[in-house]
């Protein structure tokens, strides 16, 4: 049997490509049922909320990760299948219900905590660790920038098609799950681990600062930076996919660099001087009105933007005990996915008064993250 990381990966990739294929392309599809961008932004924020109480459900689930990833593929595939035989507002709700389809284009999953669990698992050096999960999350993001090739370059492909790509890839997770052996829980340590005064600590304030974090990316998910473009300078799905194809190359490689870098200045300053610079060239997105310079100062908010998550990763998946990294990773991935719920419907709001709100707002709530972050873990060395 191989080593889980690489097969875990490609897992997460498949998700990836899925979510970010129906993040470029769902606002498109709304807006052909006939619906406005508050409508598109409404069904954004409630595939979160659903996606959110799925998240939590399985986590208090009682069963085995092998189990508990299988079925969670299961209803994620049925759903896929749900929006590939319907074509109304109806089908597309059902299918948020059975499968918990998230539409931001973020994998905030169950199956997230539950990988990152048996990778942290398998590998005991720091630095390898963080590096396979630079390469984990370089899969996913590679993955985005396919899907949305596909988007750009086949321009007369229907919404038809790529519900039912996205079905049959949605199977090939289910076989990845059924093929891995996964390390068996323990309930009773896990629940000795979390109890320890300072792993609560830890996870309060990881999860604190997190759901900061979110609350800003709730306003720029993918789904919302496509609906933004579409409203504001009235882009085309094939346009939204060649913009989605530069920034999902440049998150991957990015992603990749993270790993070398942190070796350099460690985990914590990575995470922190990287994303600061990113939410400064989100800010200015919007400031120039021009296309062309939105595009770029995208681009710019892009090489650096995710150079954070494979050290956090890694700091995370070490600060928290093993025994303990299920349920902190499904505490902190509920935090994330709670705290972006708010983010779409005030976008929406923000698109019928100062679209440029969007930008500005979650910018300012990033960089206050950052700053708190590298407050509480500036003197962390590692």
């Amino acid at each position: 049997m191989p080593s889980p990381g690489p097969m875990l990966s490609l897992a997460k990739a498949i998700r990836s490509f899925i979510f970010s294929s129906l993040a470029i392309s769902i606002p498109f599809y709304v807006a052909f049922l006939g619906y406005s961008a508050l409508d598109t932004s409404i069904i954004v924020l409630v595939s979160l909320a659903v996606s959110t109480l799925f998240l939590y459900l399985f986590t208090a689930a009682k069963m085995r990760i092998k189990s508990k990833l299988a079925l969670l593929s299961g209803l994620f595939s049925v759903s896929l299948f749900i929006l590939y035989i319907g074509n109304d507002i109806y089908f597309l709700i059902l299918s948020m219900a059975v499968g918990a389809l998230s539409f931001a284009g973020r994998d905030l999953t169950t199956n997230q905590s539950l990988e990152q669990y048996t990778i942290s698992l398998s590998i005991e050096d720091q630095h390898r660790k963080t590096m396979m999960f630079s390469v984990y999350n370089f899969a996913s993001y590679a993955s985005g920038a396919i899907a949305s090739a596909f988007l750009y370059l086949d321009t007369s492909v229907s919404f038809e098609t790529i519900f039912l790509i996205d079905f049959l890839l949605s199977l090939l997770q289910v076989a990845i799950y059924l093929w891995l052996k996964f390390p068996d829980l323990k309930p009773k340590a896990q629940k000795q681990a979390i109890a320890d005064p300072e792993v609560r600590r830890n996870v309060k304030t990881l999860a604190a600062l997190f759901s900061v974090d979110s609350l800003g990316g709730g306003l720029v998910n993918t789904a919302i930076i496509t609906l933004w473009f579409k409203v504001v300078y009235g882009i085309s799905l094939s346009g939204a996919g060649l913009i989605f194809v530069i920034v999902n190359i440049v998150t991957a490689i990015s992603v990749i660099l993270s790993g070398r870098i942190s070796k350099g200045i460690g985990l914590v300053r990575t995470m922190v001087y990287t994303h600061l610079f990113s939410n400064v060239m989100l800010f200015l997105v919007p400031v120039f009105h021009s296309l062309l310079i939105s595009e770029v100062f995208l681009y710019l908010r892009q090489t650096t933007s995710q150079m954070d998550v494979p050290p956090r990763d890694s700091l995370v998946n070490t600060i928290i005990p093993s025994d303990a990294r299920v349920a902190g990773n499904s505490i902190f991935l509920g935090v994330r996915n709670g705290l972006q719920i708010p983010g779409p419907g005030l976008a929406g709001i923000l698109f019928e008064v100062f679209p440029e709100g969007v930008f500005f707002s979650a910018a300012l709530i990033k960089i206050a993250y950052d700053i708190a972050f590298f407050a509480r873990y500036r003197t962390y060395r590692v």
